[in-house]
């Protein structure tokens, strides 16, 4: 019998252990994820990057993915084939974790000052067992991004680092933006999904101000602002998109009213007679 089966069975659990570290420390870990976003269900796509618009660094841009650059690949010991809901297996298939340079050549620029350095991401390469390879990004959604991708771009500068972050990004689907003008309609669509992270931005900051604000002139000051933006309601491009702009700013212009109607309210029963409010005399004397 093996000096090891007459252990205690903790004794025996412990030394299999340790026997077994090694092998375990060359097993390498799944990657993390990288913070890339992308939403999109049927018209109504949208990324939410509304809390990122007071980054100095951050960049909105409709534009064109350019020519790749591939770095070395790692290899993965998992991977999937698509995303979404949508996952195709095929036995045999390899998967590496591969970075990747390119240049954006920006169409439209809705927010910060884009320039010349690349945006840098992952992509998981598949190869298949007839030697064919697959490309898409690391997340869940499983986007194919590639070379000539013409698509909304958000980006932020990173310290001493020679490529941009990809934040969020959401391609161009012919099957939503049809037709011979169908980039045309992609970029207004880019410009509402713009305009919409902008009015939760801007509602968000200005119902902070207000419930911040000292008693008084501060906080007059805040609720007139929470007045006037709600009369500015922005005007989408595509009326389809109105939907979109209800679905995101609807539950906080309701919070907006009911701080604007608790203060008329407040007021009002401030300026009621009383004890600390005496009626003024009428007429003379």
């Amino acid at each position: 019998m093996s000096p090891l089966a007459t252990r205690p069975s903790h004794v025996r659990a412990l030394l299999l252990l340790l026997l077994a570290a090694p092998a375990l420390a060359q097993v390498p870990a799944l990657p993390a994820l990288p913070n890339v976003t992308a939403v999109g269900t049927g018209t109504q796509r949208y990324v939410d990057y509304s809390r990122e618009l007071d980054d100095p660094n951050l960049q909105v841009l409709v534009g064109r993915l350019g020519p790749c650059k591939e770095g070395k690949r790692e290899r993965l010991d998992d991977g999937q084939l698509g995303g979404g809901g949508s996952v195709t297996v095929v036995s045999g298939t390899k998967f590496f974790r591969v970075p990747v340079q390119a240049p954006v050549v920006t169409q439209v620029t809705l927010h910060g000052q884009p320039g010349k350095t690349p945006v840098g991401f992952d992509v998981q390469v598949a190869r298949m067992p007839d030697g064919s390879e697959r490309r898409q990004l690391v997340e869940p959604q499983g986007l194919e991004l590639a070379e000539g991708t013409l698509a909304l771009f958000v980006l932020q500068k990173q310290d001493k680092k020679k490529t941009l972050l990809l934040r969020h990004v959401l391609p161009f689907d012919p099957n939503v933006d049809k037709g011979p003008d169908g980039e045309l309609q992609f970029a207004e669509a880019m410009r509402d999904v713009h305009t919409v992270n902008r009015r939760v931005h801007a509602l968000t900051k200005a119902l902070l101000a207000f419930d911040q604000a000292e008693p008084g002139k501060a906080q007059d000051q805040a609720l007139a602002e929470l007045v006037q933006l709600l009369e500015q309601k922005p005007e989408m491009k595509q009326p389809r998109h109105d939907v979109l702009l209800q679905q995101h700013t609807g539950p906080l212009e309701e919070r907006a009213r009911k701080r604007i109607d608790d203060a008329k309210a407040k007021a009002k029963d401030a300026a009621k007679p009383g004890p600390e409010n005496p009626p003024k005399p009428v007429g003379g004397s």
